[in-house]
């Protein structure tokens, strides 16, 4: 029974002792001192209970080192919902003694991840994202290496720490609908990721919901690209929409700079809303509307999901978390003054 069982990391706390050397004490492999293996054994021969060794079929080997992924394509691991995640990472398993090892991964590209586990580099994986292949949940399904991923996966069997983005974004945009924003924009990422699609369509399930008419020009794939950016809000400001919605944060900062150029003033020009917060985002004035996840609670339970994998206990295949609906000046419809006036759509640089 579990019950009976306990995990090599709460030996180690009981004793004040690192992971690796209860492990190597109990495996007999590695160097630990004659006394220090005779004060784990009594201790784990007073309690009653057997340690919970991991069986990994990916090894018997134990590395002390976990590869997390993250996106190969332009500087998307530079934005902070990534900078924020491997800090978080870094600091659950330092003080667990593993290393991390960053592995940058793209749909159609993850030797990097082949490599490293080829050489058994690392004990387990946790994926940072979900490629729209899946071509590394593949290969780690097929390897049998313990991995969790971040983000939503539709595979059940795969284990997974997400946040509601789809209930998330659509309450945020519900909250718009009911303050009076009847016709909005959306600005999406790449759709091919995941989260990207999740955050759509919970926009559109509100849109719906409030029988709203879903206007498929105002919804704009791959704003991330600046030159893509610039395009398609030059067009949706020629339509009078009340309310731009950014899906996520990088966007966000990007449109409001391109405002700053051309002359737009939030709120009183448009309205403008996130549907992620960061640290950046949550310094600009005026406050943007958002939603707020807290990617810190994310990467610690991802770590410890990995961490039971590793040590061969159970837990749940699939872990939801919440997220914060942050209304602020951004969205003050009082300080909203709709123009109508040609000369000025004029000093945006609309024709």
């Amino acid at each position: 029974m579990e019950s009976d069982k306990m995990s090599i990391s709460e030996i180690a706390e009981e004793l004040g002792m690192s992971s690796s050397t209860v492990s190597r004490a109990i495996s007999g492999k590695g160097r630990v001192s004659d006394a220090t293996k005779s004060r784990i054994l009594e201790y784990i021969a007073e309690s009653g209970k057997t340690p919970h060794i991991r069986t990994s079929k990916f090894s018997d080997k134990k590395t002390m080192n976990i590869c997390v992924t993250i996106p190969g394509e332009g500087d998307y691991a530079e934005l902070p919902y990534f900078t924020r995640m491997i800090m978080t990472l870094y600091d659950f398993f330092v003080i667990r003694d593993y290393n991390i090892i960053l592995v940058k991964t793209r749909s159609d590209d993850i030797s990097a991840l082949r490599d490293i586990i080829k050489r058994h580099k690392v004990d387990g994986v946790i994926l940072t994202r979900v490629l729209e292949n899946w071509a590394d949940i593949m290969y780690l399904k097929e390897k049998q290496v313990p991995f969790v991923v971040t983000g939503n996966c539709q595979d059940e069997s795969v284990y997974q720490v997400d946040v509601d983005q789809r209930g998330g974004c659509h309450d945020l945009t519900d909250n718009l609908i009911k303050m009076g924003t009847r016709r909005m924009a959306l600005l999406c990422g790449d759709l091919r990721q995941m989260v990207s699609q999740d955050r759509r369509d919970g926009y559109l399930a509100a849109l719906r919901e409030n029988n709203i008419p879903i206007e498929r020009h105002l919804i704009a794939e791959n704003a991330a690209d600046r030159n893509v950016l610039e395009k398609v809000v030059l067009d949706i400001l020629k339509e009078q929409v009340e309310c731009i919605i950014c899906s996520d944060d990088s966007i966000c900062l990007s449109l409001l700079d391109y405002f700053r150029e051309i002359g737009v003033t939030v709120p009183r020009d448009v309205r403008v809303a996130s549907f992620y917060n960061s640290m950046v985002l949550n310094e600009y004035h005026p406050a943007i509307t958002s939603l707020d996840f807290d990617i810190r609670e994310m990467g610690r339970a991802a770590g410890n999901m990995l961490l039971r994998l590793l040590e061969g206990l159970p837990c749940e295949k699939k872990k939801v978390l919440g997220y914060k609906l942050l209304i602020k000046e951004s969205t003050n419809f009082a300080a909203y003054k709709p123009s109508t006036d040609v000369s000025e759509h004029a000093r945006f640089g609309i024709v």
